[in-house]
Order: C-alpha cells, then structure tokens, then sequence
C-alpha cells in the first residue's frame, strides 16, 4: 500500500521566497569562511594531560575524555552574530532551528590532535592566507595549538603510535610515497551510520539502564565497557541540557516574540531530548542532530552518515501531521534547517591536501526511498519533502543517495528523482536496489538487514546501524600495479628504487599471460602492503581510540559487551575504494591487441613513447592507442574480458584477507578527487594519457572513450557487482539542451533501463561544457555552483585546478541523441 499522500510530490508550491528564514540562512552558509576551531582539540588534550587515571583502560579513558569535553562544551543557540571584516563587515540574524553546533565558531574546522590535524602545525601562520580554501584562525588559538595542545601529541598520534609499535614497517613507507595507496585511518574511522533509530524509538536514558543492567549480570571483562556506555551517554545528555539553559536564557531576554516562543520551544526540547524518547517529529529531529554533534566530538568529521531518515522518521512526521502539530511547510523548513545544520563544519585539510585531493566537504550521506526491510515500497511523504529540501537548498552536505527498486517504486517517483538531479545540477545520485541488495546478501548480510541498506560517505551499501565497515579504509591507486609491472618493481616517481618485486623486463615477455601473470604479482603484492598497514592503523586504534559513543549508537556491542573497534558491529568488514580502473583497462587492453595479438607495436615502442610522455616522434602511436585500441565502456570484448577478470581478481584477493576485527576486505571503484590527485604524480600511460593528468572517476570511462551513451550503460550494466560490494561511482554528465519535461521523461526511461539490465549505481552533473569553462574563468559569477565530483558533491570554486579541468573534461552526453557532445578539450595552462 502506497504511503504517498501528497497531491503534488514536487511540492512545488513551496518555494524559497516562502522560507524568508531559509533564504536568510543559506545566504549565510556561503558567506562564511571556515574558521579552526580549537575547543574540541583543547579539552581533549586538558583531560588526558591532566586529569585522566593512567590505571584506566583505553575504553574508559576515551569515555571520561569524551564526558569531559561534552559536560564543557560551550552550548550554542546560534542567534545574533557579527561578521568582521574578514567576512565583509556583514551582519546577520541567525535563527536555526535546530539546537547545537559541531564546533564553537559559525562554519568551523574542527581538530583532531590524535588523528591528523598535526599536520597544519607548519601552517598555523599563513593558512588563512593560502589561495586554494583558506582557514581563519585567531591568534590566541594559534599559540594554543603552539604550546598547549599539539606538543602533548608528538607521539601519541595513531600514525606515530604505529610507526613506533610496528617498527616502521615497510608498508609505511609505501604509503608514504603518496602515489600507490592511502590508508585513511590516521585520519578517520567515521565512513559509518550510526543507529539513530535507536536515539528516535528508546532515548539514551533508557539505553544508559540497559548498559547497567548489562554490567550488573555481565561478565567482568566487559564491566568497562557498560560504564563507557553509561559515562558518554550522560555527556551527550548533559550536553542538551546546557543547550536548554543557554536556550532559556536567551528567550529570557529575547524582545521579539517569534523568536522567544521558539526558543522557549528549543530548551523544552533539549530538556527532554535525547535523553528520552522523542514524541514528535522536531523533537526527533532535535535528538538526531544533538547526537551526531556529540558523535563528531568523539571522532572526525569525515563521512560520518544519517542512514535512512525518512524511515527512522516518517511514523513521528505523519502522527504530527494527522494531529495538526505540523505541516509539509514546516516540515521542509525543519528539513532545510538539518541540512544547512551537516555544514556547520567542514574537514581540516592542510595545503598539500588541498593541491591533491582538495574541495571535499564532510560527505555525509543521506538515503532516501527504495523498499522497506519486509521488501515493500518505502518512499513515503517524508521522502518527497526531503527532496524538496535539497531543491530548495543546493548544499553539498548532506551528500543526498536515492534508492530505486524498479519493481516496487513508481515510476513518478523515479521521475521526480531525475527532475531534482535537473533543478540542482548535481544530485541526488541513485542505487538500484535489486542489485545493492544482492551485493550485500553475498557478503553475508541478511535478507531484511540488506533490503535495509544506506550509502556511507560517497556510495558505499550498508547496512546502517549495524556494519562498522570503515568503507574509505584504504584508497589504492591500481595505475601503480601497472606501473610497477611496466617497470619491473620500479615507479617512475621514485626512479630507480626497487619498491616491489621484479617479475622482469616486459620487452622479454612472450605473450600476454606473461603480462598478467606479472600485473597480478604486482597487484597482490600492493594489496598486501595496503592490507597490512590498515590493520597495523586499526590495532592502533583498539590500543589508542575506543570509540564508546559510537559504539552505543550501534546494534551488537550493547550485545555483545564490546566496542565496534574491537568487531562489537553486528556485522564487520573495512572497504577499499580502487582508483584508475579504466584508465588500466584501456592500458592493458592496448598492450593486448597491440603488442600481443596484432603484433605491430613492439612493447619497446610503448615504453618509449611513455617514458617520454608522448614526444613528438611518438604522437601517431598515441592517436593510435586514443582512437583505436579496445575502451572500458564500449562493445569491445578485450576491453570487457579484461574487467570482469581484473575485476574478480580485486574482489576474490582482498576478499581472503581478514581486517583486525574479523571481517573481510570488500572493493569498491569510487574516488572522491583522489583520481586526480593521484594522477597528477603519475607519468603517461599505455591508453595514450598524458604524464599527470587525471585519472578516470570511479566506474567511469576514461573521457572521450565512450561515444554512446547507450553502449557504455550496457558495458557498466552488465559488469557483476557482486565483486563491488564497497560501491561504485559512474559519473555521467548531460547536456540541459532539451525541454525539461521531455528531458525528464528521457532521463527516466535511461535510469529505468540501466538499472533493469543490472547496473548499481550512477550520478549526474547536469550542466554544459561552456559554462562550467566559464565558471573556471569567472568564480565570482558562480559562488553557489555544486558539482557531482565521484560519489560526492562540492563547490566548484572549492576544486582544486586538476579537478576543475576533470569535470569540464568530462564526456557529456546529449539524452536527445545519446551521443557524446563535441567540445574543445582544456589543458593545464589553457586558464
């Protein structure tokens, strides 16, 4: 039975004009500069300096830390604030309706002492100066990070913790080359979904007896942890009941009706909530928010997602409805308020960071529609209103996925979808269910937990609340086992260094079994060096960071007395997301047909022409090796047999790998801007790129290669996604040059067919070449302007060069003719 009620699911007679609040608060968020936030990094290092009990466990350290810095920090009811001279001289009134903030400045940069935030030591000093996304930062914070807070860290970070305890190992220093993989947990763990069903449907008062009782007739071993549980759960309470004072007190003074009545109404609900049970919608709201604020202080803001939130919430929202407490009108502003709420804040990246892999906010992924975990239509009310909030906004966070089960959801539904990518340009992006379900089903996930999946991050299924999967654990650069075959252990970055095992001089190779039997020992031998120092990082992180209140927002641990770092998740796994992989099958399906089958191009001629990045006398070969050899996304059965096979190698040898916790190794192809990144170290290759230019995105085809839409969804589609269990990422662009209503229905019906023929995932940018070269040319004409990179989405003006020029670059695809569109391609230095 359908749950939709609306007359008009485009809600499109609520618009912007209405929500004078939301108008007044969007213009807010872009004017504001990020600003380093040193309260969380302070109280932090004050407890575990000075006040903790060295005889304490980690877990119980890490709580009493965590209740320390939430019984302390400041409660913020944004409200009257001035914007400096930094900041134009602007004034403005906000009025949020959500209590809380991540951190104490308006759009903070929040640190992290343990994790990486060491890293912008060198730059405290000019990194509100740099050119590429600077950091404002007060004088008095500097000479706190200076003296107080970041020499107590010099050797207590989780990377240095483990270049200590695990002797320096060689794969350290491995990723410390930067261009063969990252390991991303001396920086994060948070590519999670928490359980905030849990905080909707019990209360954290509730959850704290339970964590007693467990204790009183529990084993001793996890007594420890119970009281880890009692202790964060009261500093997230605590925390909301500073937030009521401070509410109070300011609807005490507060002059203008409206906004007494509502503040009144925020510190009633931060007195009850999350400490009990919400009993209406902005009261959920209210406890979601409050807890994923306390949840970003325990660990970084990276991907830390909110799972399906217009199931969690959708019974409170239509028991408001049907008793006249609310309205679809107030329930978008409620919505458009929690979105603008996720970016608050943004991750502290230093200026290496930014020239690489720079432009990405916090990535947390939102879900919406698909089916219900009993298998029927789950799009609902709520769903619509939630989209509508993301038309209305146009923020990069939250990152908004969209599930589609064909069978179950309706057409307009799927067509709304498309109509939303339209209006925004660059999201939602959109899952078939059919084929993430049977994905997760293969890895052991049940049949109701799957039909229950959420996106973490960028792209990643799983099964929210219950799957500590870390899905962005490691980022391997698949280009290097390429190049270290094509080279015989050696990079061209690091020139003659052996790095990995010699399996020979290519030229000496007599067939194309040879090249892959020597690809494959490269590429294990990287798989095992990024495996190793990911569960050297992960037993760090048992030893340095137990993380009891994400542990208690989870289903198994309560259960199970343990921490979900310690495998406390109902269901474990650590992801890894492959960088390049079209740019190496066009490589390699090249070397193929070219130098083994055809015969008529020595390998002597490829290395060549590489090593001397395309050189004049070499031009031809590479029109050659663009125009014609075998393409990832095309009919070519080289090009397809390559994948599958390289694609099944991936999944079967990290999936015989086992995590630190117990759990497997899953693969997925997304890259978030690691793709140009890691192309920008990286020399020519085989598939005629130039020596650092970009790398394809995700799943994509390398642009250019793919002339026809229809062809390359029928190459992705028919890929078995079964050996992508951690995502993908297909990033498609359209041309707007069509009526929109026929856009739309041909948007649908691609969408509609892709995923019927198998396809898992795929996302848009919805703009023309011209006016994103425009937009390069002249970023304050387009200050507002959002992009899907791969898997997220990000300010354009935010983007890194490289990046910029890989999205204009981009194949762009008219859905009249399913062609690719003709247009000049932009170079390094053609701006």
């Amino acid at each position: 039975m359908s749950k939709v009620t609306l007359h008009d699911i485009s809600l499109r007679d609520y618009k912007m004009e209405d929500f004078k609040r939301l108008e007044r608060l969007r213009q807010i968020h872009f004017q504001l500069i990020p600003e380093i936030c040193v309260e969380r990094a302070g109280y932090i290092t004050k407890y575990l300096k000075d006040l903790s009990d060295l005889k304490d466990p980690p877990i119980l350290r890490q709580a009493k830390a965590l209740k320390y810095e939430l019984d302390n920090k400041t409660p913020i009811i944004w409200h009257h604030r001035g914007i400096d001279a930094k900041l134009n001289e602007l004034n403005f009134y906000e009025d949020n309706l959500l209590a809380g903030s991540t951190t104490s400045k308006a759009k903070g940069v929040q640190l992290y002492p343990e994790f990486l935030s060491m890293s912008i030591w060198p730059e405290l000093l000019t990194i509100q100066k740099r050119k590429s996304n600077p950091f404002y930062i007060t004088q008095k914070d500097i000479e706190a990070l200076n003296f107080d807070i970041y020499p107590f860290w010099m050797d207590q970070t989780i990377m240095e913790y483990a270049r200590k305890k695990f002797h320096y190992p060689h794969s350290m220093k491995v990723l410390e080359k930067l261009v063969f993989f990252i390991c991303s947990k001396p920086n994060c763990i948070t590519h999670t979904i928490p359980d905030y069903a849990k905080v909707v449907k019990r209360g954290l008062n509730d959850v704290i007896r339970e964590a007693e009782e467990k204790k009183a007739n529990g084993e001793l071993e996890a007594a420890d942890f119970y009281e880890a549980v009692k202790l964060v759960s009261q500093g997230v309470i605590n925390y909301a009941k500073n937030l009521s004072k401070d509410a109070g007190k300011r609807a005490a003074i507060e002059t203008n009706p409206d906004r007494k009545k509502e503040l009144e109404i925020i510190a009633k609900i931060c007195a009850k909530v999350p400490a009990e049970k919400p009993e209406t919608f902005r009261e959920a709201l209210n406890a979601i928010w409050i807890c994923k604020v306390c949840l970003h202080q325990e660990n970084s803001n990276i991907a830390l997602s909110l799972g399906r939130l217009d199931q969690i919430l959708y019974d409170l929202y239509c028991a408001d409805i049907e008793e006249g407490r609310l309205t679809v009108k107030e329930a978008i502003e409620l919505i458009s308020c929690f979105w603008l709420r996720c970016g608050d804040h943004v991750p502290m990246i230093p200026e290496t960071g930014e020239e690489l892999f720079g432009g990405s906010g916090s990535n947390q992924a939102i879900t919406l529609g698909g089916i219900t975990p009993e298998g029927e239509d789950g799009v609902n009310d709520l769903t619509y209103v939630m989209l509508r909030a993301t038309e209305l906004m146009r923020v990069r966070d939250p990152n908004v996925n969209t599930r589609i089960h064909v069978h179950k959801n309706s057409s307009e539904y799927i067509k709304r979808l498309c109509e939303v990518n339209i209006i925004t340009g660059a999201t939602p992006c959109l899952h078939n269910d059919i084929a993430a379900i049977e994905t997760l089903l293969n890895q052991g996930i049940s049949q109701e937990h799957a039909n229950d999946y959420s996106s973490v991050g960028c792209v990643e299924p799983n099964s929210g609340g219950r799957t500590y999967g870390h899905t962005g654990s490691i980022l391997l650069n698949l280009t290097s086992a390429l190049e270290l075959t094509l080279f015989n252990g050696r990079h061209r970055l690091t020139e003659d260094e052996i790095i990995s095992p010699e399996t020979g001089d290519p030229e000496t190779f007599q067939d194309f079994k040879d090249f892959t039997k020597a690809f494959e020992t490269q590429l294990r031998w990287l798989i095992n060096e990024s495996v190793e120092l990911n569960n050297y990082f992960g037993r760090a992180h048992q030893e340095l960071h137990p993380t009891p209140l994400l542990s208690t927002l989870f289903e198994g641990p309560m259960e199970k007395g343990k921490d979900v770092i310690d495998g406390g998740a109902l269901y474990n796994s650590t992801g890894v997301a492959i960088i390049g992989l079209a740019d190496v099958i066009d490589s390699i399906s090249a070397i193929e047909d070219f130098v083994y089958d055809k015969k008529d191009v020595p390998m002597k001629d490829i290395l060549e022409a590489i090593k001397s990045n395309f050189s004049h006398k070499h031009q031809a070969l590479r029109m050659r090796l663009l125009n014609r050899a075998p393409k990832f996304g095309t009919e070519n059965p080289i090009a397809e047999k390559n994948t599958k096979h390289l694609m099944e190698f991936l999944h079967k040898t990290y999936q015989a790998y086992k995590n630190y916790r117990g759990g497997k190794y899953t693969v997925g192809y997304w890259t978030m801007t690691n793709h140009a990144g890691f192309g920008m170290l990286t020399g020519a290759t085989p598939n005629g790129r130039e020596a650092g230019e970009s790398f394809s995105s995700g799943i994509t085809p390398v642009s250019g290669a793919a002339k026809n839409l229809t062809t390359s969804l029928n190459f992705i589609s028919g890929l078995d996604f079964k050996n992508a269990a951690n995502g993908i990422a297909l990033n498609l662009k359209y041309t707007p040059d069509m009526d929109i209503n026929q856009m739309i229905e041909n948007f649908a019906d691609t969408v509609e067919t892709y995923f019927k023929k198998g396809g898992l995932q795929v996302q848009f940018n919805i703009i023309n070449h011209d006016t994103l070269v425009d937009a390069w040319k002249h970023p304050e004409k387009y200050p507002e302007l959002f992009v899907r990179v791969s898997g997220y989405s990000a300010y354009f003006k935010d983007l890194n060069e490289q990046m910029k020029r890989e999205i204009i670059n981009r194949s762009e695809y008219s859905l009249e003719t399913m062609e690719a569109v003709s247009y000049s391609w932009v170079k390094r230095g053609d701006l």
